[in-house]
């Protein structure tokens, strides 16, 4: 088993995450997941995974072809002393018989800070609306 690194930022666990799914690297990506209970991952369109073991699953599935090319553009962060949370757009490309293609997903990444440094607690990703939704006149969207 690798042991696990102690990361000293939310940002360098971010960058630790998105470098083990480009390099498909199973271990790496879930050396940096805490290990509490409720660890939850909901990958884009799929059902709400909870806990290590299922999680483990669902990125082994994922990574059974290979790294996933991806990259992360506009990165929000809002942070307090143990818990930060990234919103951000990955793009992903999909190789297929026809071509490439990239797919837009919004995601939320978050963070807490225990005796072991910064880990992964949640990771949720969307697919993104292929347009911006406009609200109707005098209605809030939630």
């Amino acid at each position: 088993m690798r042991r696990s690194p102690l990361f000293d930022t939310a940002e360098s666990v971010e960058e630790a995450f998105y470098d083990a799914m480009r390099r498909g690297d199973l271990e790496a990506m879930m050396a940096l997941w805490s290990t509490e209970d409720e660890v939850t991952c909901i990958h884009p369109g799929s059902a709400r995974l909870i806990g290590l073991d299922t999680i483990r699953a669902s990125w082994e599935s994922i990574f059974s072809g290979g790294g996933v090319t991806v990259r992360t553009r506009d990165v929000a962060v809002q942070s307090s002393g143990v818990v930060s949370v990234h919103n951000l757009i990955e793009q992903i490309t999909i190789n297929g018989r026809t071509g490439s293609q990239v797919v837009e997903c919004v995601v939320t990444n978050v963070y807490v800070k225990g005796a072991a440094g910064w880990r992964v607690v949640l990771h949720h990703g969307s697919p993104a609306a292929e347009t911006e939704p406009s609200a109707p006149a005098g209605a809030v969207l939630h």
